[in-house]
């Protein structure tokens, strides 16, 4: 690499950087918690209440545990009440929360007629268990959720995992025999190997009210597969200067999981057929996968664009929708059996939706569910399109919520912003594309994460009100007939961010056994903008765009001057532990009139534990982010119990806080527009986080202050587990733990500090460990082309 390129700085923290977590104090009566009278009603009411659930049911099944419904008030929803309140429940020293309906209502079980009394003896304990019997508003006999679509007559039956195989198999067999008995045909579908469910078809409204008498969890409209395109026009456009295949190259690799590709001959060389697929080729019909292998292969070259840094790419083709209706469960099992079957692929792109939206802000989907456990288990990531809305902006309306399996943890769920103009101001350029689905996720988690390109929908009047007041244009790609055909969607802005990523996974050295997805995403993520001139504000521009469109892998790999640094902090964060860099390598040369200056941009992205049981708490674990300054360090007195490091700082001050910055100076400084980033995180758990402020936007009394140039700064990470997930895990804190990924960026906006050399010093001066990131042996930026005989990154 030539001297005047500035690449990424990987470090570690020392030593003195890794800490133990400290508990906190003592129980703490709150302004909700109910005294006298009040809790002593509270505590009758609720025993009247569990005595009557044992008055009133009849196990149906040798052995079956009373299943609650436990609600509790917004201001007990903090995982400390309620791992305190759930005690209450754990009479027989066994594992008594089964899941959650939603962030007010746990679903808890009792073993036995006597758990009944021993949990009443413990709702009498008005002194003990104060804060508990005030938290919970009602106790009730749990009952399955029934959704019903009178235009469905397929639907699917979940059921609760009671974390004991035998029961699990006895509850199962119990309700096949009852839908037996009913005459509703039926079939079991394993989604994995503790997941299974009843597909039920044929059935009335009747019948679907007799199967949420079993003991069952829910029963909803079984999902398939929607028609990936959004019309079927077809064009005959000019002619396209195809990328010729190199034998002696090797290109990005995607696997794509579709309806298969059809090789024409400009796809020779370029798609091969992998293991996996459970259909011959008269039971595909390769539309909809031919079309985006032509994308990634020559997508520059047929819509004239630069949206790739390389020409041309490897695409393993596993065809996973067969040419007649395909069922949520077969999709999964197809999914698996080709990720499975291809251990050499790492990077998958998969643009097949599910018909429907995201309705319901309480649990994650299935579909969702099983991409996070394939990814986990399999070490791959997958790129999933957001969905399409053909419909919503015919007629004015917003585009619908992202579409099942858009809500994925560990994917990287990819929307549509439109390129250009169109006459009528319909469609804006970098702004959302009017058919894109939009965010958020359940429990509020910030999907999509970013955009791309996916082809623009133009206007062709003032006032549009119908399809015909529309036209498409692009994305501009090749059917299996050789046809040419123009067509926007998500399922096309997807495949650009795959083939990102396998650019990245070239240009860093990565292999099989390396594969790195948390820093694939991390780097992709921190790259993301939100372009020039799109005036989305604040939540609805997250909403929309996620974190925005990321840049092209020649400009995230290396940069061209000094003026910023990229530190990268990967590790393993365990229960009881922390990260405390006191000494933060900030570089001292950005100060401006005595005060701390620049931007800073932080990513943090982290492999959480997840719960499929535990409904809007399905992340089950998260990591505290702060960076910030302190004014100096303190002895701290070790004897009290509840302190376990000696060390501490004074005064400290995270700046990765909203209410840091000030709303005028914001308004004022439209430059940093498309970077800034300030997300209120609180207790949500989200697996992504990223901040990024200019500090000069801070507010006069924080300059003042905590941005003096005397103080120092600091970086602290810590997990955090929920109850649910420490429990299930046998508080075994080896297992308790997270992989992380943190990118921080440090840039000097006059474009006149030496901040990459400055904070090298920094990291010498406090003796730290790091390394620059090596982008192979050879690069030159213009081009990225690696032989098949040694790794050589060359010009972009």
């Amino acid at each position: 690499m030539s001297d005047d390129k500035y690449r990424f700085i990987r470090f570690n923290q020392r030593e003195q950087d890794n800490l133990r977590t400290e508990g906190g104090g003592k129980d703490t009566i709150y302004p909700w918690t109910l005294k006298g009278e009040d809790l002593k009603k509270r505590s009758e009411f609720l025993i009247e209440q569990l005595n009557n659930i044992e008055k009133i049911t009849k196990p149906s099944i040798k052995n079956f545990p009373y299943i609650l419904t436990v609600s509790i008030i917004n201001d007990a929803k903090a995982k400390s009440h309620q791992n305190k309140l759930i005690t209450m429940f754990n009479v027989d020293n066994s594992f008594s929360q089964l899941g959650m309906l939603n962030e007010n209502k746990l679903i808890l079980k009792l073993d036995q007629e006597e758990s009944i009394k021993k949990t009443s003896v413990n709702l009498s304990q008005l002194t003990k268990n104060q804060n508990s019997i005030s938290a919970i508003t009602e106790i009730k006999l749990f009952e399955p959720n029934l959704t019903v679509d009178e235009q469905e007559d397929v639907y699917k039956v979940n059921f609760i995992d009671f974390h004991d195989d035998k029961l699990n198999k006895d509850v199962l067999n119990y309700v096949e025999e009852k839908l037996k008995s009913e005459n509703i045909s039926f079939e079991r579908q394993e989604y994995s190997r503790d997941h299974n469910v009843l597909e039920v078809t044929g059935v009335t409204l009747d019948k679907l009210s007799f199967i949420k008498e079993l003991p069952v969890k829910n029963i909803e409209p079984m999902p398939s597969v929607e028609s990936p395109f959004l019309d079927d026009t077809k064009y005959d456009l000019t002619k396209i200067p195809f990328v010729k295949f190199d034998s002696s190259k090797v290109y990005p690799v995607v696997g794509l999981l579709d309806d298969g590709v059809t090789i024409l001959p400009q796809l020779e060389g370029f798609v091969r057929r992998g293991n996996g697929c459970n259909y011959n080729d008269s039971e595909i019909n390769t539309y909809h996968g031919t079309f985006i292998a032509h994308l990634l292969v020559h997508g520059n070259n047929m819509n004239c664009v630069n949206d790739y840094s390389i020409d041309g790419c490897t695409i393993i083709d596993v065809p996973v929708v067969p040419n007649r209706r395909l069922s949520e469960p077969e999709l999964i099992k197809n999914i698996e059996d080709a990720v499975s079957s291809n251990p050499e692929v790492k990077i998958w792109n998969l643009s097949v939706s599910l018909v429907g939206e995201l309705s319901d802000d309480n649990k994650f989907s299935d579909y969702a569910i099983e991409l996070d456990r394939i990814q986990d288990e399999y070490n791959v990531l997958i790129c999933k399109s957001a969905g399409n809305d053909a419909n919503s902006y015919i007629i004015g309306n917003e585009p619908k919520r992202i579409s099942i399996g858009a809500d994925s943890v560990r994917s990287l769920t990819v929307g549509s912003i439109s390129r250009i103009d169109d006459d009528f101001g319909f469609s804006k350029e970098n702004h959302p594309a009017p058919y894109s689905r939009i965010g958020r996720g359940p429990a509020a988690i910030i999907k999509p994460d970013v955009v791309h390109y996916g082809g623009d929908i133009f206007s062709l009047s003032v006032a549009p009100t119908s399809v015909v007041d529309f036209e498409k244009k692009g994305e501009r790609s090749i059917m299996p007939d050789g046809s040419e055909r123009i067509e926007p969607g998500t399922s096309f802005s997807t495949p650009k961010i795959a083939k990102l990523l396998a650019e990245l996974y070239l240009a860093l050295g990565m292999s099989v056994e390396t594969f790195d997805p948390l820093l694939l995403k991390t780097l992709v993520i921190h790259s993301a903008n939100y372009l020039e001139n799109v005036t989305i504000d604040g939540l609805e521009r997250l909403k929309r765009v996620g974190f925005g469109k990321p840049r092209n892998s020649r400009e995230i790999v290396v940069q061209e001057s000094p003026h910023s640094v990229t530190l990268l902090l990967k590790g393993n964060l365990r229960k009881k532990s922390r990260i405390d860099i006191m000494d933060f390598p900030f570089p001292k040369n950005l100060i401006k009139d005595n005060y701390f200056t620049g931007e800073i941009k932080v990513t943090l992205v982290y492999n959480n534990h997840l719960s499929k049981e535990m409904g809007p708490e399905y992340c089950q674990s998260d990591i505290v982010l702060r960076m910030g300054t302190y004014d100096k360090l303190i002895d701290r007195d070790t004897t009290i119990n509840t302190i376990l490091n000696p060390i501490g700082r004074s005064d400290s001050k995270n700046i990765l806080l909203k209410d840091v910055y000030g709303k005028r100076k914001i308004t004022q400084n439209t430059d940093f527009l498309k970077e800034r980033n300030l997300i209120e995180y609180g207790d949500k758990y989200y697996p992504v986080k990223k901040f990024s402020a200019n500090l000069d936007e801070a507010k006069d009394s924080v300059q003042r202050n905590h941005l003096t140039k005397d103080r120092k700064w600091f970086l602290f990470l810590e997990g955090q587990y929920r109850d649910f997930i420490y429990q299930r895990l046998d508080q075994d804190d080896r297992l308790l733990s997270m992989d992380f990924v943190l990118a921080v960026t440090i840039t000097d906006p006059t474009n006149t500090k030496d901040v990459y050399n400055e904070t090298i010093r920094e990291l010498n001066d406090h003796n730290f460990e790091f390394e620059i990131v090596d982008v192979n042996e050879s690069v030159e930026i213009d081009s990225l082309v690696i032989s098949t005989n040694e790794v050589i990154v060359s010009p972009f």
